[in-house]
């Protein structure tokens, strides 16, 4: 499978320097996971457990924010979002959520080269990673970093930011289950191929492509409207980026390792 994506689906630029909050917050990490191996054959299953050597799916998922605490990691901060303005033409350069996912899988298709923990770690950054990939605000603006610098009120009960509302807010506020992530959708066996096909660049762009709901905020306020009409975009996202990661983990582990 080619990975590299020299020729790029969009024209993209990548601004360094700006703070990131997490993405998704543990809850929603947590439900791509678990999304991921609702869809998972057991083979995968059980080669991916044998690789996180007893760590939870949900700890796998949230292994890259848990990091942060440490700033010996602090390099590996731009991995989690990329910066696009509005009618960006430059391609992206360093690293970023786009690269460090291309690259992580061009390593594993070599993975007979890498150690047991070598690949533990690429499937950490996968687990979490496509999770990102699939928050749109993550493939947002660097005037706002992402809509951190958004502040707005949530349901009137408390202040907190754009970025955040989208990370974990809507997701507590509606107490969000897997199962809720699961009827969220329905495809057809057509449709279903089509979700699966790894294509990073196509992902983005579907995550980009809902900026516009993200930020159709009135008065600075996430109320009962605007919550009412992202919420569906959000489990749809969880939904498809958990089937993806499963998709990606099958292709790399679902023979016996």
């Amino acid at each position: 499978m080619k990975h590299v994506f020299t020729a790029m689906a969009i024209a993209v630029a990548l601004f360094s320097g700006t703070t990131r909050a997490f993405a998704w917050g543990q809850q929603g990490h947590a439900l791509v996971a678990e999304v991921a191996f609702h869809y998972m054959d057991e083979t995968t299953k059980n080669n991916i457990l044998q690789y996180l050597d007893g760590m939870s799916i949900e700890d796998a998922a949230n292994w890259m924010d848990a990091i942060k605490s440490d700033h010996a990691n602090d390099y590996m901060k731009p991995y989690h979002y990329l910066d696009l303005e509005k009618g960006a033409t430059q391609m992206p350069s360093g690293d970023n959520i786009l690269t460090v996912l291309n690259r992580t899988l061009q390593e594993l298709d070599h993975k007979e080269t890498l150690s047991h923990d070598e690949i533990k770690r690429r499937i950490l950054i996968l687990f979490h990673l496509i999770g990102d990939l699939h928050q749109p605000l993550h493939i947002a603006y660097p005037s706002d970093k992402g809509g951190n610098t958004i502040q707005l009120n949530f349901m009137s009960g408390h202040g907190t930011n754009l970025h955040a509302t989208w990370d974990s807010e809507i997701i507590e506020y509606k107490a969000t289950s897997l199962s809720d992530v699961l009827n969220s959708k329905k495809y057809t066996t057509e449709q279903m191929a089509a979700v699966e096909k790894i294509d990073i660049i196509g992902w983005a762009k579907q995550s980009r492509g809902y900026l516009k709901e993200a930020y159709s905020l009135k008065n600075n306020k996430a109320d009962i409207q605007y919550v009412d009409s992202v919420y569906p975009i959000i489990k749809s996202q969880l939904l498809d980026a958990g089937i993806r990661l499963a998709s990606v983990l099958e292709h790399y582990f679902k023979a016996n390792t």
